[in-house]
């Protein structure tokens, strides 16, 4: 193509042109050859560069005809010039012959070094060619061969884990391409493969926090285990505090106070000596997918992936039973503890990735499915051990998450509902026990052999101020004030409130008033079936010391019960409300005066026996008794009487034992008013009411000897209404005053029927005197009748 391009210049010389040259061109004949071929020189350079040999010699043989025309013409005027000319034009030809030779050789030699040379040239093109193409390859090789191996480093960056630098690797290639490769095959293969290998850092991360999710789910036990061991290590120390500094003693476990005091105690249960949870997978994983425009699929996949574990805990375990549930629910508790203290962590470290929403989710589903599994669990169950662990393996759990912030509502709901079936198993059990206690007591002073077995008595009674040195002070063996009744029920009494509180102990009480369903229960306890357990064995009893025992165990109950208000006040969880009142003491009040009840019908029905004895002749001549030698009946019924209660009620207090005395002889005012007034006697005269008077007197002689005063008024009624008729102050006792101020205690009813009674006796005697009398005390019977009419 070069050649032919030359040659294409050579033909643009015309043949007007090389006339021109040869016209111009001057030939000194005189000259040497040499010199003229000089001349000639630079128009057979121009002939052989244009190519133009030919045109040549056709021009110059026009020249030459040219001029030997004008030789001829010049020859025709001048023959010499002419033959001169022709020789001179035969030298010019022989030049010219001698020229084109010389010409076509150097022509020749010109073509064959023209050719040397093109060839050469176009070799060294090629080469040259060639050369640039091997650089252009060497370079998109090397270009090649960096992106591959940016490309291979992505690769090992991901099998090393380091998924942000491959990922940034990724962007560096799609976003700097090398514009030398920019728009071939292999760079479009390559970015067209950049989303494949951005799935491959997206699958080899997303595979990572799968495997850190198996971990954390093996690890998660642990990491419950370790807070819930800190977390009893905490109440512990608490407790201690507590115990301690009475100050505190109201405050719980996560309470203002205690958190105070647990600052400078730092435990983390996800990095401590034993384990640590390393969440750099996970914040890797959010990473790269934020950077991958995919945040949202990472936290629905996270989402799923979390309850599906919580799920598998929970379903693991969710077949319990009561004799399975306390060996899985401690094992429950602990894979959930850590399950959630991770979320929290992950919650607080990374709120961008997991939302509130979520983690609650997944909360509210674990105390629902907990409250099942707890609820199958004690389904039927009768043990209070079981309720009481898992109370505490449940409390435990509530509050170490409540220190993660979840909300423990429902599970404090949990609590409270097996804090009311353990009450009520609790009431059940010590009901029963109770009801043991009373109804296997015998009734009789508790022995105690030596110091050892009085020291364990005395500290579990509760006894008056003063009572047990006063006990103290006596020998061994020694009988107890009390029956055993009385010791048992204040160890269950004590049993029960320590095992109440042994549950309720740091359960929360904003929706239950724990306090108020302890006292409520002890006062059923008590009231039901202490009280009046021993009210209904008490309406059995004949034996006056066994209803005295019985009344010296009430007595010891109600002191119990005032103690045990005191000790309530001091349990109690709060200072809201007044003091703790029992209901059990009125119980135990009514009892005590059924107690006393019995013992004054029992003394009763012993007197009724002495009363059938009593042998009054209601019309004597002459009285039948006297105060130093009273009726047999009476002798002997004062003499029962101040024996049996004296020794038979040794144990009783002097109230109760006054009072029975009071109730005896009230019994036997009674009686003998009664029979005086009664049917039985339709008439009886003086003498006869002259021997009921000395007996009267006999009896309140006896009765002062004991040395009670209280007693003095008993007989008031029969004595002053007998003395009204012995001293003929009939018409005394009609004025009002003096009735008022000496004789209130008579009843002038009873007092009319007596006179009237005399009045049939007097009218039996017969004879003036007798009916003169009989005739007055019918009008003094009438006048004192009227007293007790109606309306005055």
């Amino acid at each position: 193509m070069a050649s032919k391009g030359r040659r294409q210049q050579r033909q643009q010389i015309t043949t007007a042109e090389l006339e021109l040259q040869l016209q111009q061109l001057s030939i000194d004949p005189t000259s040497s050859t040499t010199e003229n071929l000089e001349a000639l020189a630079p128009l057979i350079k121009s002939i052989h560069d244009t190519d133009s040999e030919q045109l040549y010699l056709r021009s110059l043989d026009k020249f030459v005809e040219d001029k030997e025309r004008e030789i001829e013409k010049i020859c025709e005027g001048n023959y010499e010039d002419f033959v001169s000319s022709v020789s001179t034009l035969l030298t010019v030809r022989q030049g010219t012959t001698h020229l084109r030779r010389r010409i076509g050789e150097l022509d020749g030699q010109m073509g064959d070094v023209g050719r040397a040379l093109g060839e050469k040239k176009r070799a060294l093109l090629e080469q040259k060619k060639v050369a640039r193409n091997m650089d252009d390859a060497i370079e998109t090789l090397q270009t090649c061969l960096r992106l591959l191996d940016l490309v291979h480093r992505v690769g090992e960056m991901i099998r090393e884990g380091k998924y942000w630098g491959a990922l940034r690797s990724l962007e560096d290639l799609s976003h700097l391409p090398p514009p030398s490769i920019s728009q071939t095959p292999f760079y479009t293969h390559l970015v067209s493969s950049l989303p494949s290998l951005r799935l491959s850092i997206k699958d080899a991360v997303t595979a990572g926090t799968k495997s850190w999710l198996f971990d954390i789910r093996e690890s998660s036990a642990r990491v419950g285990k370790l807070a819930l061991d800190g977390m009893e290590e905490r109440i512990r120390r608490w407790r201690a505090r507590r115990e301690k500094e009475g100050g505190v003693r109201l405050a719980r476990v996560g309470g203002a106070l205690e958190l105070v005091s647990n600052e400078r105690v730092e435990f983390d249960a996800l990095d401590n000596d034993e384990i640590h949870i390393d969440f750099k997978p996970l914040y890797q994983c959010i990473h790269i997918y934020e950077a991958l425009d995919a945040k949202s699929e990472l936290q629905r996949n996270y989402q799923e992936d979390r309850k599906t574990q919580a799920n598998l805990i929970l379903s693991s375990r969710s077949s319990t039973s009561p004799e399975t549930l306390l060996s899985t629910l401690p094992l429950l508790m602990q894979e959930l503890v850590g399950f959630f203290i991770i979320e929290a962590h992950v919650l607080r470290t990374s709120p961008d990735f997991r939302n509130r929403r979520d983690v609650d989710d997944l909360w509210d589903g674990m105390c629902r499915r907990i409250v099942d599994i707890v609820g199958l669990g004690l389904k039927g169950c009768g043990q209070l051990e079981v309720f009481l662990e898992s109370k505490t393996n449940i409390l435990l759990f509530v509050q170490t998450l409540e220190g993660y912030g979840y909300n423990v509502a429902e599970l404090n709901g949990l609590l409270i509902t097996l804090f009311e079936r353990y009450s009520e198993l609790l009431l059940r059990k010590f009901s029963a026990d109770f009801d043991q206690v009373v109804s296997e007591d015998d009734n009789q002073p508790m022995m105690v052999n030596d110091q050892e077995e009085f020291d364990q008595v005395a500290g579990v009674c509760w006894l008056a101020t003063g009572e047990m040195e006063s006990l103290a002070m006596q020998g061994f063996p020694q009988a107890m004030p009390f029956s055993q009744t009385y010791p048992m029920c204040c160890i269950n009494i004590r049993n029960f409130v320590d095992q109440f509180y042994q549950f309720t102990d740091g359960v929360t009480q904003h929706h239950l008033d724990i306090d108020e369903v302890l006292r409520k229960s002890l006062d059923g306890l008590l009231s039901d079936h202490v009280s009046k357990q021993i009210g209904e064995r008490l309406m059995g009893m004949n034996n006056l010391s066994q209803i005295a025992q019985v009344v010296v165990n009430l007595e010891h109950f109600a002191t119990a019960c005032d103690e045990l208000e005191g000790v309530l006040m001091n349990l109690r969880a709060s200072q809201r409300g007044g003091p703790v009142k029992l209901a059990s003491v009125q119980s135990f009040a009514a009892t005590l005066a059924l107690a006393q009840s019995r013992i004054d019908a029992v003394i009763a029905s012993k007197l009724e026996s002495f009363f059938e004895l009593a042998e009054y002749d209601w019309t004597p001549r002459r009285p039948g008794s006297t105060v130093d030698q009273p009726s047999t009946y009476v002798f002997e019924m004062i003499t029962f009487l101040t024996a049996y209660v004296d020794s038979v009620l040794i144990g009783l207090n002097e109230t109760v034992k006054t009072r029975a005395y009071q109730n005896a002889l009230m019994r036997i005012n009674k009686w003998l008013m009664d029979t005086l007034c009664g049917r039985d006697v339709p008439r009886l005269n003086e003498q006869a009411l002259a021997s009921v008077l000395a007996d009267v007197t006999f009896i309140e002689t006896e009765i002062a000897r004991l040395g009670r005063s209280q007693l003095d008024h008993v007989f008031d009624e029969v004595k002053l209404t007998i003395n009204i008729i012995l001293s003929d102050a009939v018409n005394a006792f009609m004025e009002p005053s003096i009735r008022q101020l000496s004789y209130a205690a008579v009843k002038p009813a009873r007092l009319s029927i007596i006179l009237a009674k005399l009045g049939k006796a007097a009218q039996m005697a017969g004879g003036p005197a007798g009916q003169g009398k009989a005739e007055r005390r019918r009008v003094e019977a009438e006048q004192v009748y009227r007293l007790a009419a109606p309306g005055r």
